[in-house]
């Protein structure tokens, strides 16, 4: 058999990365604005308990293999849509 690899979305990349790290009171974060980028970088992460950025310009490929969030024959594709197609029009509304 030969080794096949999933693709895993950056959504849940960050979702698995999260459930290692609320352990330590902590969360990663996706930056929404350019002016966030741009200062904090695409990741960061963010403390729960005092809400205050604790790590910018994060590596998501990095706190992956740090938290060992990518099985084996899993691999993260960037370049992979993280949203679901559109569902079809229902007929009957």
């Amino acid at each position: 058999m030969e080794n096949v690899k999933v693709a895993i979305d950056a959504k849940e990349l960050a979702q698995r990365i999260n459930r290692v790290l609320t352990k330590g009171k902590h969360r990663l974060v996706r930056s929404r604005s350019d002016s966030d980028k741009l200062n904090l970088g695409e990741w960061y992460v963010v403390s729960t308990s005092t809400n205050a950025v604790t790590s910018w310009h994060s590596d998501i490929v990095e706190l992956a293999q740090e938290t060992a969030a990518l099985q084996p024959h899993e691999y993260f594709d960037p370049e992979r849509p993280d949203k679901k197609p559109a569902r079809e029009r229902d007929e009957y509304y």
